[in-house]
C-alpha cells in the first residue's frame, strides 16, 4: 500500500511539474504547442516517472543516507542556497562551549519542525542570540553569515548585530559587528561536547571554573606546552593568583590597537636552559615558561610604572621593569632567577630630582637604596640598557 500511494503521488507531482512547464512556456514566449501535443508528451512523461518510481525512492533513501553521515566542513553555499544551509546545519547539530566573562558558554545549533535554531548563552541566565534558519543571509567559505535584531521597536525598525560563526574541524569560531559584516571582530572559539558530556580533545580552549579541560602531557617538552599555548589549546597559570587561567584567544592578538598582543621569540628568560615565550604587547606583554606539563605566567608589564623587558648583566638574563613616567625620574628593578619559579639576585637602581620644586634641581643617583656618582650610574646604565630587549 505505500509503494503504491508513493507511486500514486510521483506520478501526480510529475504531472504538475509538465503542466507548469507548459503554463511556463505560454507566460515566456506568448504561445504554446496544440493542446494534444502538450497532453501528450506529459501523459508520455507521466508514465515514465510512474515506471521510475522505485529507483527514485531508491536514490532518496541514498541520499537521506549520505545526508546524515555527510561532513559539513566539505558543504558549501552557493547563492544562498536553503539546501545548502540546511546541509551544514545538519552536520553542526549540536552543543559547543567557549570561555565567557560568566564562566562556561554555551553555542547550540539544534533542529526543529520549521528548520534549525542557533543559540548563545554567556550564561544560563545571559543569551547574547537567539535566531532561526530565516536569520541566516547566506553560508559560503565554511561561514554562516547571521543578521541578529538585537533591538525591534514598535513601528517595525530594528537594530541589527552582525554575527559569522566560521567552522572547521575544530569547532566554531564566532564573529560579531555593530554595523556589517565586514566589521566583524573576533568574539571566543567554541569547540562541541562529546555525547557523554565531556568535550572532546579539540575542546582545549575552555575551561570549568579555573580547571581546564585540556590535560596535558606532564612528560611534554617546554618548547610543546608553549607551542599548545600559542595554538589555543591550553592556558596559563597565573602564580600570583590561583583561581586565574587565560588563553591566547582572551587577549587581543594582531590587531592595529595599541593594547593588542602577537607571540613574540623563544629565549631562555630564566637561566635554566630552556626557553620561555614572549607575548609581545602593552607595556613589555607577557612572558610565561612551561614546566611540570603546564604553562605559567612568569612576568608581565603592569603600566606606565611597570614597563617589561629583559636584558643582559654580567652572564647572565635579568628580567627588568622600568618606571620612565615622569621627567627627571627614572627608576630601574631587576630580576634574576635560575628557573622561573627560583628568584636567586635582584637590582634597584634609578635617577630623581633630591628638590624638584627647585628652580636649578640637583639629580640623586642610586644602586639598591644606596646613593652613587653621576659616573658610576652612567657606567651602569651604559651595561644594562644598552644591553635591552623591548618586548612592547
Amino acid at each position: 500500500m505505500k509503494m503504491a500511494k508513493a507511486k500514486a503521488i510521483a506520478i501526480a507531482g510529475a504531472m504538475a511539474i509538465v503542466m507548469g512547464a507548459v503554463v511556463s512556456v505560454l507566460s515566456a514566449c506568448g504561445q504554446t504547442e496544440e493542446p494534444e501535443v502538450a497532453q501528450t508528451k506529459a501523459a508520455d512523461g507521466a508514465m515514465e516517472v510512474a515506471d521510475g518510481t522505485d529507483d527514485v525512492q531508491e536514490t532518496q533513501n541514498d541520499e537521506t543516507a549520505d545526508l546524515a553521515s555527510r561532513n559539513p566542513m566539505e558543504s558549501k553555499d552557493e547563492g544562498r542556497s536553503v539546501t545548502g544551509k540546511a546541509d551544514v546545519l545538519e552536520g553542526l547539530t549540536g552543543e559547543y562551549e567557549y570561555l565567557s566573562d560568566y564562566g562556561t558558554g554555551r553555542l547550540t545549533i539544534g533542529r526543529t519542525s520549521s528548520g534549525y535554531d542557533i543559540s548563545d548563552y554567556e550564561s544560563e541566565a545571559s543569551c547574547r542570540f537567539l535566531v532561526d534558519s530565516s536569520n541566516i543571509e547566506t553560508v559560503e567559505d565554511n561561514r554562516i553569515y547571521i543578521k541578529y535584531p538585537e533591538q525591534v521597536f514598535s513601528d517595525g525598525e530594528a537594530v541589527f548585530g552582525y554575527y559569522i560563526l566560521e567552522y572547521d574541524t575544530d569547532g566554531i569560531d564566532v564573529y560579531y559587528g555593530k554595523a556589517a559584516f565586514d566589521e566583524a571582530g573576533f568574539l571566543y572559539h567554541a569547540t562541541k561536547k562529546t555525547e557523554a558530556g565531556d568535550v572532546d580533545d579539540s575542546a582545549s580552549r575552555q575551561k570549568n571554573g579555573t580547571q581546564a579541560f585540556w590535560e596535558t602531557d606532564s612528560e611534554m617538552t617546554a618548547e610543546e606546552l608553549l607551542d599548545l599555548f600559542i595554538e589555543g589549546e591550553t592556558g596559563a597559570d597565573d602564580p600570583a593568583d590561583a583561581t586565574s587561567v587565560f588563553y591566547i584567544t582572551d587577549l587581543n592578538m594582531d590587531s592595529d590597537e595599541w593594547d593588542s598582543y602577537s607571540v613574540g621569540e623563544k629565549t631562555d628568560l630564566d637561566n635554566d636552559g630552556e626557553n620561555e615565550l614572549i607575548i609581545c604587547g602593552p607595556y613589555g606583554g607577557i612572558y610565561l615558561d612551561a614546566r611540570d606539563g603546564k604553562v605559567y605566567k612568569f612576568a608581565g608589564g603592569d603600566g606606565t610604572a611597570d614597563v617589561l623587558s629583559y636584558t643582559y648583566y654580567n652572564g647572565a638574563v635579568w628580567i627588568m621593569y622600568s618606571n620612565r613616567s615622569s621627567a627627571g625620574f627614572d627608576y630601574y628593578h631587576m630580576e634574576k632567577f635560575e628557573g622561573a619559579d627560583n628568584l636567586t639576585a635582584e637590582m634597584n637602581f634609578g635617577e630623581e630630582f633630591t628638590a624638584p620644586d627647585n628652580a636649578d634641581p640637583e639629580l640623586k643617583y642610586t644602586l639598591n637604596g644606596n646613593e652613587i656618582s653621576h659616573d658610576e650610574y652612567t657606567e651602569l646604565c651604559s651595561k644594562i640598557l644598552a644591553a635591552e630587549v623591548n618586548t612592547n
